[in-house]
């Protein structure tokens, strides 16, 4: 039996399709990410070194760094995202189920209006997931930044393992610094409350034209491209800001990064990376969003 549109995901299907399509994401996107966060951070750097050129940067790392540099953080991102995604979908989807089950009771009219609106209902579960999910997660995106631009810092620094940068860090700043850019995440709600909505309207605009009621793998991709373009041209500026805070190797504060960046590299700091960000987070939604939607149908029909 197919998924229904009107149907919602079963939290057990949510939990295990949300870490299959994030460990899928971290392993194919890793060398691209890599290279993201380093752009994101490399002004805070005394001497700057420049990642424009992906190919160029690829083979760069891979001559100074060797194979396995191209996937530092590697380790973490392999807990990290999976881990992010299977809390972030089952709680998107009960925010919706809940909601829409509001719908059905008495409101004032106010209320009433806004659960009737499928925008809103979309817009509030994606914030409500985001931000359980980004302070459960939050240390271990941390860490990650930490793995992935050590060698930006000490160029003669080897690999660190999990467990020795998660020590450095807490002889750094204790448990504190492991919450460093939780702010800047929670301010980029305003990401997944785009991305979410337009994905959510095109699925059903591909629902509308199909016979079975359900998406293929092409509608799939064109709405994780098209909601991920969106949502990321409008606040990526948040990004570079959550990767300059958690990449810093002392205290500061939210308004403080923003006030240095724009201070020495002008607005446009605030968009570094974007070109790579795009090249690398469109391909990277497109595989987590249909993997994540495939193996959920594949679970809801076992």
């Amino acid at each position: 039996m197919k998924r229904k549109s009107t149907n919602y995901a079963s939290s057990s299907s949510s939990v295990f399709a949300g870490l299959g399509s994030g460990a899928i994401s971290s392993v194919v996107c890793a060398p691209l990410d890599l290279i993201r966060t380093r752009v994101q951070v490399m002004g805070n750097l005394s001497r700057p070194i420049s990642y424009n050129n992906m190919y160029r940067s690829l083979k760069d790392i891979f001559h100074q760094e060797g194979f396995r540099g191209c996937f530092r953080g590697l380790g973490v991102s392999f807990a990290t995202v999976p881990t992010f995604w299977a809390i972030y979908f089952p709680i998107y989807e009960m925010a919706k189920r809940n909601l829409s089950v509001m719908q059905h009771q008495h409101h004032n009219e106010f209320t009433a209006k806004l659960l009737n609106n499928l925008s809103f209902i979309h817009m509030t579960s994606a914030i409500t997931a985001g931000g359980i999910a980004d302070v459960l997660c939050n240390p271990m995106f941390v860490v990650r930044t930490r793995m992935q631009t050590e060698r930006l810092h000490n160029k003669y620094l080897p690999q660190q393992s999990i467990l020795s940068t998660v020590a450095s860090m807490y002889r750094e700043g204790g448990l504190p610094i492991f919450w460093r850019g939780l702010s800047a995440s929670l301010f980029g709600l305003s990401h997944v409350a785009i991305q979410f909505p337009v994905y959510e309207w095109c699925k059903a605009q591909a629902r509308s034209r199909s016979c079975s009621d359900t998406e293929n793998s092409f509608d799939l991709l064109i709405a994780s491209a098209l909601s991920k373009t969106c949502a990321c041209l409008i606040t990526y500026p948040h990004e570079v800001i959550r990767s300059r805070v958690m990449d810093s190797r002392c205290s500061v504060t939210l308004i403080d990064t923003v006030k240095g960046l724009i201070a020495k590299e002008g607005y446009i700091g605030l968009y570094s990376g974007l070109t790579v960000s795009l090249v690398r987070v469109i391909p990277n939604c497109c595989v987590t969003f249909v993997s994540y939607e495939l193996m959920l149908r594949w679970l809801s029909n076992t």
